[in-house]
């Protein structure tokens, strides 16, 4: 079996004309190519190339020998590049963490289509919003909910999520009163996501409402749950006041279960950061998801802010 190196000199040489000029094409020494062309004919028992001191000619088998050196050349390249095609589709594990209700509506059919297109990925998807737990770098990839995220080492993509409301169902307000300004608020039960409260241990909401007018309301949660449909259904149930997505109570505004509270004011923004190690770091598995997800997230979160579709929760589904 003659050297691959000796057949790609070989052919090179032919190639270029002289042993000079593919010496110059190569990188390779002059002398290093004319040890491996007069090796190959060694082994062959044959000359391919007739060499004076100016010209180089092809003899006959040369020429053949030549041709085949191609046809082998070539498909050698084919092989390769077939190699290259497969180390380059996403395969392997990923370990990603994400919002349950986030993870329910907008990312499992982003996931589910992501791995349909490549069923070499095995994923396993860790469901909360705890801040600590995203910044754990077991995840190839993280998302998080929320106005803001602490600084860290890690890279931040950011989309924006709109703004929540505060919502309660109208038993409530008969009973205790229906508030007429932000301060109003703390004589009310409240319901809250479990992340980190702020300073002093206190959970806050920052209120935006006419003319650019900012209050910041403190309140004692009675329910701590990252869960936005349990949060929904003790507002429903009259437990307690709740901040949600306008998207995830629309049928029940609509139907009058739910109102409503100071609708001249909102909540501050809230945001979907995709948190990772490092672009290098990344696995091609975890970067072809994250482009997938980017690719499809505006379009997907426009149509939930807009209204053309309506959040449910996996039993409203089935109902």
């Amino acid at each position: 079996m003659n050297d691959l190196n000796n057949i790609r000199f070989f052919a090179k040489i032919v190639e270029c004309g002289s042993l000079t000029a593919a010496s110059e094409s190569l990188g390779v020494a002059k002398s290093m190519l004319s040890q491996h062309l007069a090796k190959l004919e060694e082994e062959l028992g044959v000359q391919l190339i007739r060499r004076t001191s100016r010209s180089m000619q092809l003899t006959a088998i040369g020429e053949r020998y030549y041709q085949q050196c191609l046809v082998i050349l070539a498909e050698i390249a084919r092989a390769s590049s077939i190699a290259d095609s497969i180390r380059l589709v996403p395969s392997g594990k990923l370990r990603i963490s994400c919002p349950i209700n986030f993870a329910q509506i907008v990312f499992a059919p982003v996931l589910t289509a992501f791995m349909g297109t490549y069923p070499e990925v095995e994923v396993t998807v860790d469901t909360f919003n705890s801040e600590s737990a995203v910044l754990d770098e077991v995840y190839d990839f993280s998302l998080y909910i929320g106005p803001k995220l602490r600084s860290s080492t890690l890279v931040t993509s950011s989309f924006n999520l709109g703004r929540e409301i505060l919502v309660a169902s109208p038993k409530l307000l008969a009973r205790r009163g229906t508030p007429q300004t932000p301060v109003d608020l703390k004589a009310l039960p409240s319901a809250a996501g479990q992340l980190p409260p702020e300073a002093n241990g206190r959970y806050v909401w920052h209120l935006s409402g006419p003319a650019g007018a900012r209050e910041s309301v403190t309140h004692s949660p009675r329910l701590l749950t990252e869960d936005l449909w349990i949060i929904k259904q003790s507002a429903m149930a009259a437990c307690a006041i709740a901040s949600m997505p306008p998207v995830m109570c629309r049928t029940e505004l609509d139907d009058g279960r739910l109102v409503r509270v100071l609708p001249e004011w909102s909540l501050q923004e809230h945001k979907l950061h995709v948190l990772y190690p490092s672009k290098a770091g990344l696995t091609i598995a975890a970067r072809a998801l994250i482009d997938t997800l980017a690719q499809h997230l505006r379009e997907q979160l426009g149509a939930l802010l807009e209204g053309t579709v309506q959040m449910r929760s996996p039993l409203e589904q089935r109902a």
